[in-house]
């Protein structure tokens, strides 16, 4: 009896806390390193290497590759300072990075339609919705969706096309 009193007592679901001596950190264990650099927000350190490649000779290919090899550089970051691009950027990233028809549909009266039907992927309702603003061999030949070839399209997209008068 006296063992399941101090069983019962002693709740086996909560593990024992030991207590550890506290270590003292070093300020570098709390702040996080980049590249060998103290950390400062993404924004910070775009802005800064955007201003230095604007001023590049090689600012065209130094802007492609900066984009293309920064992680942190994707959709929601684009989203977020859309502002801060010009257009030459703003074709520049559409060219190199893949963005959600929600992204697509937020900026699509100031995108380059060409970039888009060229770069980007997206479904067949989409490019109905906006088959209108798209060249239709731009899309069917040089662009990069999956039902760009015959065998690949919907039964309802491929009589769409047809309707279209569209013979890819």
């Amino acid at each position: 009896m006296e063992q399941i009193g101090k069983w019962n007592a002693h709740d086996s679901s909560k593990p024992e806390k030991k207590k550890q001596p506290k270590a003292q950190k070093n300020i570098s264990d709390v702040i996080p390193k980049y590249q060998g650099k103290t950390a400062i927000p993404f924004l910070q350190q775009f802005q800064a290497d955007l201003n230095a490649m604007r001023l590049s000779d090689k600012y065209k290919s130094s802007f492609r590759t900066y984009i293309k090899t920064h992680e942190d550089f994707d959709e929601r970051f684009v989203d977020d300072n859309f502002g801060i691009f010009e257009k030459y950027e703003i074709e520049a990233i559409l060219s190199e990075l893949t963005f959600s028809e929600r992204f697509l549909e937020k900026y699509f009266s100031v995108l380059d339609k060409d970039k888009i039907a060229r770069y980007q992927l997206f479904s067949e309702s989409f490019y109905q919705k906006h088959f209108s603003d798209f060249d239709a061999e731009t899309v069917l030949k040089k662009g990069k969706n999956e039902w760009r070839k015959k065998e690949n399209r919907s039964k309802q997209f491929a009589v769409f096309l047809r309707l279209k008068g569209v013979q890819f």
